[in-house]
C-alpha cells in the first residue's frame, strides 16, 4: 500500500488554497496536506522543520517568486508548479518539475499529477506531460470585491483604463482590475486573444464582424488601430490585405 505523499501549498491567494486543499481531501489515501505557506519565506522556514514530499508552487508572488524560490533550494521536494501563465513553461522544466498545472486546477487534471508523482517515487518512467495538454479554459481576476474566476469564453473584451483594466463580460457586467493592459493580456493565450489597439485586446471567438477600422465584439464597436491592422486581417482573413 502507497504512504500518502506529504503536500506543502505555497501561494498568496488564499482561493488557491482553498482549491488544492479541496482536491487534496478527495485522495486521502494518496496525498496528505502537510502545510499552507502564503509567501516564499514562510515556505523556506517551513521546508527547513518540516519533511515534505511535494511542494505545490505558485510562480507570481511578491518578494520572492516561486521559481526564485526554487533556485534557492539546494535539495527540492517533488515540485508542481501552479500558475496562471503558460509562459512560465520553459523555466519550469528547466529547472526539474515534476509537473506544471494551470490555473484554475480542474480535479481531473490534478489526479494526473498525482498518478506521475507516485510513479516517479517508484521508479517508473513516466512520459513528460506537457502544460499544453491542460488548455486553459479561465482566468482568476482580482476585483475590490475580491478574487473572481471568469471564463475566458465569458471574457469579450479587455479595455485600458490608465493603470487599470476594464474587463467586458458576455453578461454585460464589467469588472475593473488593478492592472495594466500588458500585464493582463500576458496572462491570456495569445491563440484565443489579441490585441486590435492601444486600449484594447478581444477575445477571437466573440468577433462578430470587421468592416473598415471598426470591430464588432458583441455589441460594441472598437477601433482597429493602425500598426495592429495587419495582424487583425491575418487573424480574420487567414491573409494580410483587405477582403473586397
Amino acid at each position: 500500500m502507497s504512504v500518502p505523499l506529504r503536500c506543502l501549498l505555497v501561494d498568496d491567494e488564499p482561493l488557491a488554497h482553498t482549491v488544492l486543499r479541496a482536491h487534496l481531501d478527495r485522495l486521502p489515501g494518496l496525498v496528505a496536506w502537510a502545510g499552507s505557506c502564503y509567501n516564499g519565506a514562510e515556505a523556506l522556514a517551513q521546508l527547513h522543520t518540516t519533511a515534505i514530499d511535494v511542494l505545490f508552487l505558485d510562480v507570481d508572488m511578491p518578494s520572492l517568486t516561486g521559481l526564485d524560490l526554487l533556485r534557492a533550494l539546494p535539495q527540492p521536494p517533488a515540485v508542481v508548479l501552479c500558475t496562471a501563465h503558460a509562459t512560465h513553461a520553459l523555466d519550469a522544466f528547466e529547472l526539474g518539475v515534476a509537473d506544471y498545472l494551470l490555473k484554475p486546477i480542474r480535479f481531473e487534471r490534478f489526479i494526473k499529477t498525482v498518478s506521475r508523482l507516485h510513479a516517479n517515487r517508484a521508479g517508473v518512467s513516466a512520459a513528460p506531460l506537457p502544460p499544453a495538454v491542460e488548455a486553459m479554459t479561465a482566468i482568476f481576476l482580482k476585483t475590490d470585491a475580491g478574487t473572481e474566476r471568469v471564463r475566458l469564453a465569458d471574457l469579450h473584451f479587455i479595455e485600458g483604463y490608465g493603470n487599470f483594466v476594464k474587463c467586458h463580460l458576455a453578461s454585460g457586467r464589467v469588472l475593473l482590475i488593478a492592472e495594466t493592459m500588458k500585464q493582463l493580456e500576458s496572462q491570456l493565450p495569445a491563440a484565443q486573444f489579441l490585441r486590435i489597439h492601444k486600449s484594447y485586446v478581444v477575445n477571437l471567438a466573440s468577433i462578430e464582424r470587421f468592416s473598415g477600422n471598426i470591430l464588432v465584439v458583441g455589441t460594441r464597436e472598437l477601433p482597429v488601430g493602425s500598426t495592429y491592422r495587419q495582424d487583425v486581417l491575418r487573424h480574420l482573413q487567414g491573409a494580410a490585405r483587405e477582403p473586397r
